[in-house]
């Protein structure tokens, strides 16, 4: 019988954050006005949320030796992500990740993925109790492809449910796709896996549609200021859900802060349809500050805001 625990297999990086008046054009130097240095990765940032929205949260990835690799692990042992299955890799740095953010909060972000490039097949097996103890593990793609498809196979046949957060998006092969409980593309990552170029809400659920297709059991497609779609299998309604309207400082991380919440919730027992209200909520509380792991929201901020809009 499962726990109610969360996994999340992904990366760590160091994330330099960046804050001026607008983004730089092709070749331009400009001016900015804030700098901060931060934890960042999706798979970081996703098990950060879960743990801080009060989710029991191992951690599955690599950093290196360097500071960056420590403040992590400090970071985790403070925020209550279980270390445990965490590999200090000594051949190589910790992931970094360079983040432009404009006065609007739009951003442009690269990353160069470190020891997050050396997680393999072997660090998945280590961790395979606190998998069976899990009730659901998250994934994303910025580990090697072939580590996270083996991965995803692995949980699935153990009966545990999975969700795929598919960024930085690239093709996957077609009979992964069965073994995937839960995928959560945004407008563009949708497009590159699908092909279909997804600019709307009608085009959204046509995409949600190519995904069942492939055998996804349940779709979240997220829309930006739009809010989210859901398609399930075996059922013809597209559920759509908007977010609330909120003043966006910075967008950086919004998307894993909805993911960390929506597997929260959901390894709580909660619907999946409640589950991505409150997801949304989350991310929503998290674009009205500056950073990824310092605008992550409490519990209580999060109830706080629901009872509000209710």
């Amino acid at each position: 019988m499962c726990n109610n625990s969360i996994t999340i297999v992904g990366s760590y990086n160091v994330g330099l954050f960046l804050k001026g008046q607008r983004l730089p054009k092709f070749g331009e130097t400009i001016i900015g006005d804030k700098f901060h240095e931060g934890g960042g990765g999706k798979g970081s940032n996703q098990a950060i949320t879960a743990s801080v929205l009060g989710g029991k949260v191992n951690f599955v990835g690599r950093i290196g030796s360097d500071k960056y690799g420590q403040d992590a692990v400090a970071m985790y042992k403070r925020l209550g992500v279980s270390t445990d299955f965490i590999q200090v890799d000594e051949t190589i740095h910790t992931g970094i990740s360079v983040i432009l953010i404009d006065k609007d909060g739009n951003n442009i972000i690269s990353v160069i993925p470190g020891a997050n490039f050396n997680l393999c097949q072997d660090d998945i097996d280590k961790a395979e109790q606190a998998i069976k103890n899990s009730k659901i593990v998250g994934f994303q793609l910025e580990n090697r492809i072939d580590v996270i498809d083996y991965a995803i196979r692995k949980v699935h046949s153990m009966g545990i449910s999975t969700l795929l957060d598919p960024a930085p998006a690239v093709k996957l092969p077609k009979d992964l796709y069965p073994h995937i409980d839960y995928i959560k593309p945004n407008e563009t990552e949708a497009s590159i896996l699908t092909d279909i170029e997804v600019n709307d809400f009608d085009i959204a659920k046509k995409a949600a549609h190519w995904f069942i297709s492939n055998g996804v059991k349940n779709v979240i497609i997220t829309l930006g200021k739009r809010g989210a779609i859901l398609v399930k299998e075996d059922d013809d309604e597209v559920y759509k859900f908007e977010p609330p309207k909120v003043e966006a400082i910075d967008t950086t991380g919004a998307g894993d802060v909805f993911s960390g919440a929506l597997m929260t919730a959901l390894s709580k027992g909660t619907s999946i349809d409640k589950a991505i209200v409150f997801a949304n909520y989350a991310a929503a509380l998290s674009v009205t500050k500056l950073g990824v792991i310092e605008a992550i929201p409490h519990l209580d901020e999060v109830q706080t805001f629901l009872g509000h809009s209710s």
